[in-house]
């Protein structure tokens, strides 16, 4: 018997874990079904065989070079999403050209350049080799294949169209790889741009503003309150910094413990979707992502049910997860799909008509298929003209502050000027 660690829902949606005593996986998945709990990880916590230590990134190892002496490696790279992508790619392949799947996890676990990859798909070929099925051994390590993955790979090994549901995936990846780099780019640039702001201001409070009080000072002349007000925060600055980098750090940590907190990440959530600008994009974001992974389920033959519960969990927000959770809560008391999918203002009422459309004629797949590719030319429009905006309000933001310090500065010479006048 093994213990095994698990996280799972119960009816509610709400997530618990825990650990049970098992004699496999399987035997455990089936504990937590008569609990009434629908397991999303379970992870061996003793395995005989390879290390199970989970997706094998741990940042120590021992290895042997070439001349037989042991080596301690203190950091080493870790799997990226293209490794994923091109892992999926040549696992499709080999399964379609008719290579057994243990063969197949070896030979690519054979090619793999990332250390940690490879003793990962040894790892998965030794858990298939013993008895566990693909998704099985795929759900053990949970930070390189998601729930979605495992879930469309257990609908592959049911259908038997692996290699489909695998090529499925790719595509899937690879368009929310795209997204997230648009989203990225588009909180970069701001970001950038307040990182040398403050940099610019800190650079005129600590090195400029100390040379002109000098002289004012020199000169005994009072000074305007705009020059005292700028002169007071260069002192700050520079004498006190300490405490202002205290209350920095101090601040971050306060919020980051906050955002660990349910009601912290929930209020957080719907903040984001609330900004100006940005809450539009991400809103648009969770719409293409929620059509795209409810039609790649549904093609591969994942039931609603479980492909909503997907979504929920993939959704990254908790204002989109609730919303999904009660659409499911919905369908399961008999509604159609697309009649709680507009309540709300999160999905437009043209995604609503779509939906309904497709669910009318059959082809809801086919309907969330072209709703995602719509959202995909919408976010990167909205990407664009998020950017647009913003850079003329950063320069006309920073220029206001440069010029109020510079103006700050130079009243006292325009005071002096026109006395000697």
């Amino acid at each position: 018997m093994s213990e095994y660690a698990y996280k799972a829902r119960d009816p509610r949606g709400k997530i618990k874990s825990g650990k049970i005593t098992a004699s496999s996986k399987a035997q455990a998945k089936s504990t937590l079904a008569k609990m009434r709990l629908r397991p999303t990880y379970i992870k061996a916590t003793k395995l005989d065989g390879p290390d199970n230590e989970e997706g094998g990134l741990f940042s120590k190892y021992v290895f042997k070079d070439k001349n037989g002496k042991l080596q301690i490696q203190l950091s080493e790279a870790q799997p990226t999403t293209k490794d994923i992508i091109v892992f999926t790619k040549q696992f499709a392949t080999m399964i379609s050209s008719g290579v057994p799947l243990i063969q197949a996890i070896g030979i690519l676990a054979e090619q793999q350049q990332v250390r940690s990859f490879a003793r990962v798909l040894e790892k998965i070929r030794f858990s298939v080799e013993n008895g566990s099925t693909l998704s099985e051994s795929l759900e053990a390590y949970p930070r390189l294949f998601d729930t979605l993955y495992v879930a469309m790979v257990r609908a592959g090994e049911a259908s038997g169209n692996l290699d489909t549901i695998l090529l499925k995936l790719v595509t899937y990846i690879e368009k929310a790889a795209k997204i997230k780099s648009q989203v990225k780019s588009a909180l970069m640039y701001p970001a950038v741009v307040v990182v040398v702001a403050i940099g610019v201001v800190t650079g005129l409070l600590v090195f400029v503003v100390p040379t002109f009080a000098q002289q004012f000072s020199d000169a005994g002349k009072e000074l305007p309150a705009l020059t005292a007000a700028v002169v007071a925060m260069s002192d700050f600055l520079i004498k006190s910094w300490y405490m202002l980098v205290g209350g920095i750090v101090g601040s971050a940590i306060l919020i980051k413990a906050y955002l660990r907190t349910d009601q912290g990440r929930a209020n957080f959530d719907v903040l984001l979707l609330k900004l100006p600008g940005f809450g539009n994009l991400f809103r648009k974001v969770a719409v293409g992502r929620f059509c795209s992974t409810m039609a790649s389920m549904l093609t591969s033959g994942v039931n609603m049910i479980e492909a909503l519960n997907i979504c929920a969990a993939s959704s990254g927000n908790k204002t989109i997860e609730a919303f999904i959770l009660n659409i499911r809560t919905r369908i399961e008391q008999g509604s159609k799909f697309s009649e709680p999918l507009g309540d709300g203002d999160i999905f437009p009422k043209m995604v609503v008509s779509m939906v309904a459309v497709g669910e009318t004629t059959g082809a809801l797949d086919e309907m969330l298929v072209k709703v995602s590719e719509f959202y995909e030319e919408e976010v990167d429009l909205a990407v664009k003209t998020l950017l647009s905006m913003i850079e003329p309000i950063m320069i006309v933001v920073i220029g206001g502050i440069v010029g109020f310090v510079v103006i700050a500065m130079y009243l006292p010479i325009f005071d002096m000027g026109s006395l000697v006048g």
